[in-house]
């Protein structure tokens, strides 16, 4: 069946409508935003290292043809650290032995989740909104086919059990009303860094909510290195495993021979 003819005109009117239509939905998009930026770009972790704060601060900008609304602002604060894989175990009793028997892996979880948000999560968002953004330590370690209407998704006991791990180590927290506005635009919040953190990246992201809709998101980044000579000892022992291990062998064996000189009896 072949296709109706258009006009020329009529084809080019509906291009200029098009692009008038993405203009201003882009615009309405971007008519409120966060500009925000975190206290400490670099954690330095040496062998004292107890652990640190960050605090996260910024401002909401609103063009001027913004419409008023009565609803508050909110603002969600996530630092998220790298994907790793969980295993969570189930002990039985086998002749009288309590041993391993079921398992499930959890990939693509996150090593550190710290969530601070100005106000309960249920009243900022929707279920479903939240958890398709991961938002809160509720949201993560979900199966693929996660229903959010089906309240009875979420009770696997495994995936119980590894949050619950999670959690009791301080590596995932959520901290709801601890999101400071100081005025209608201005914002901070402080946030814990545990002292057994993995070095690397970590990904602080900061989300506008407003009557349940997501406004905009900014995102900073968060490096943990070691310094001194633990990272010369990390460095060694990730580019040169082989000679890493021999250095552990020499000075285990000189350590032993000074120690047998040291306490010889005559």
């Amino acid at each position: 069946m072949p296709f109706p003819y258009v006009p020329s005109w009529l084809l080019r009117r509906l291009s200029l409508a098009l692009l008038l239509l993405v203009g201003l939905l882009s615009g309405m998009a971007h008519s409120e935003k966060i500009v925000a930026d975190i206290s400490e770009g670099i954690i330095k972790i040496s062998s004292n290292y107890t652990g640190s704060e960050i605090v996260v601060f910024g401002m909401i900008q609103r063009d001027k043809a913004t419409i008023s609304r009565s609803e508050p602002y909110d603002v969600v604060i996530i630092v998220r650290g790298k994907k790793q894989t969980l295993i969570t175990r189930r002990k039985d009793r086998t002749f009288g032995i309590w041993i391993n028997k079921e398992r499930q892996v959890f990939r693509d979880a996150p090593n550190f989740y710290a969530l601070s948000s100005s106000r309960a999560l249920i009243n900022i968002a929707h279920p479903a909104l939240l958890a398709k953004m991961q938002i809160g330590t509720e949201n993560l370690l979900l199966p693929v086919s996660f229903d959010p209407q089906d309240r009875f998704a979420t009770y696997d006991p495994f995936r119980r059990a590894a949050l619950r791990r999670m959690r009791e180590k301080g590596l995932y927290r959520d901290e709801p009303n601890t999101v400071t506005f100081l005025n209608e635009s201005l914002f901070r919040s402080t946030i814990s860094i545990p002292a057994d953190v993995e070095v690397g990246a970590y990904d602080v992201t900061i989300h506008l909510f407003r009557d349940g809709t997501l406004l905009h998101s900014a995102s900073r980044t968060l490096k943990v290195a070691k310094t001194g000579f633990e990272q010369h000892a990390f460095a060694l022992a990730r580019d040169y495993g082989f000679f890493y291990g021999l250095a552990c062998v020499m000075i285990a064996l000189f350590t032993g021979w000074l120690t047998g000189v040291v306490f010889r009896k005559n």
